[in-house]
C-alpha cells in the first residue's frame, strides 16, 4: 500500500498543482549544484499542496497527531543526525494513518471534484 500511497499523492499534487509542481521540478534541475535558489518554488509548491490537494488536506486532517510527533522527533534529532534511528516508528505510524484515509476513504486524484484514475501496467 505504501507505494501506492506515494503514487496516489504525487497524482493528486500533479492533477492539482500542475505549474507549481513543474515549475519547482524545472528550478531543481536546473538548479542542481545550488537547489537553495529553489526555496520560493518550494514554498509555493507546499502553499497549493496544502491547500487544493484532496488526499494531502484529509492526511493532514485526519493525521495530526502523528505528524505533529514525526515533526517533533525530527526537530529533537536533527542535531545529533539520529533521525534515521529515532523516528523510523513514528515515520511508519504516519504513513499507517495516511494510508487509512487514502483506503477508508476510497482517495483517488481528482481535479475540482472528478477522479482521475490511477494508470497502471
Amino acid at each position: 500500500m505504501s507505494d501506492i500511497l506515494d503514487e496516489i499523492v504525487i497524482e493528486d499534487v500533479v492533477a492539482n498543482c500542475p505549474q507549481e509542481f513543474l515549475q519547482y521540478h524545472k528550478c531543481i534541475r536546473d538548479n542542481e549544484e545550488n537547489p537553495g535558489k529553489c526555496k520560493d518554488g518550494r514554498m509555493i509548491l507546499s502553499t497549493c499542496i496544502r491547500e487544493k490537494v484532496p488526499s494531502v488536506k484529509s492526511i493532514m486532517s485526519e493525521c495530526s497527531e502523528p505528524m505533529k510527533k514525526y515533526d517533533q522527533c525530527i526537530r529533537d534529532n536533527m542535531g545529533t543526525r539520529t533521525i534515521n534511528e529515532n523516528c523510523l516508528g513514528f515515520l511508519q505510524d504516519l504513513r499507517k494513518c495516511a494510508e487509512l484515509q487514502v483506503k477508508n476513504k476510497n482517495i483517488k486524484p481528482s481535479i475540482n471534484g472528478v477522479n482521475l484514475e490511477l494508470i497502471k501496467d
